[in-house]
């Protein structure tokens, strides 16, 4: 089983950051391609936009329309993590730590089955993360786990200190993930979510 995550704005920025994974580098040339998905040609960087969009359509609660994903990705210092696997499997190994199953050699490509994403906004030594979802039919098998720590172990090494997130006051299992990354609840936002007007817990990780 072989879980790989990469980031598809460091690969469209030609200024390779420092910690630039060498894996995201083998792939870089993949992105730009040109492939067939229906009866158009597109690039194969937006045929992963759009797997990204598809899963938040189905999975999250809280919709953007495909405009917000265009505009979140235009904008400069904006994050699209993707994590995305090559083989079938119906759960992941487990450590004491989550799921241990990164392997640098796995290639990024249109065989490749995109089962989550994060969205996230990078100023200075400061992250806000906007969206983090996974598809519907691999939840509670660790994907989330796997991408939070896949974004917290690379972003603090390239000088990350503060993570913020809001999170659904019903949404007890990201709450559970997120204290358990040792996010803290530093405020309560009444009425953000503009669906059902529910409350959101705004959380921050400080790295010391």
């Amino acid at each position: 089983m072989e879980l790989n995550c990469i980031n598809l704005k460091d690969i469209v920025n030609p200024d390779i950051p420092e910690g630039f994974n060498k894996n995201e580098e083998r792939n870089s040339a993949v992105l730009n391609q040109s492939v067939e998905t229906a009866s158009n040609p597109q690039t194969f960087l937006d045929y992963a936009v759009k797997e990204m969009f598809d899963i938040h359509r189905q999975a999250s609660q809280t919709a953007w329309d495909m405009k917000m994903f265009d505009s979140e990705f235009k904008r400069q210092r904006s994050g699209f993590i993707v994590c995305y696997t090559n083989n079938e499997y119906t759960k992941l190994d487990k450590t004491n730590d989550g799921p241990i199953v990164r392997k640098d050699s796995i290639k990024f490509g249109l065989k490749s089955k995109i089962i989550g994403f994060v969205i996230f906004y990078n100023v200075l030594d400061e992250m806000h993360i906007l969206d983090i979802t996974v598809a519907r039919a691999e939840q509670s098998k660790g994907i989330g786990t796997f991408m939070a720590n896949y974004i917290l172990r690379k972003y603090i090494n390239l000088g990350v200190k503060y993570f913020y997130l809001e999170v659904r006051v019903s949404n007890f299992r990201a709450i559970k993930l997120y204290k358990k990354l040792d996010f803290k609840v530093f405020m309560l936002r009444k009425g953000y979510y503009d669906d059902n007007k529910e409350d959101a817990l705004c959380m921050v990780k400080e790295v010391i």
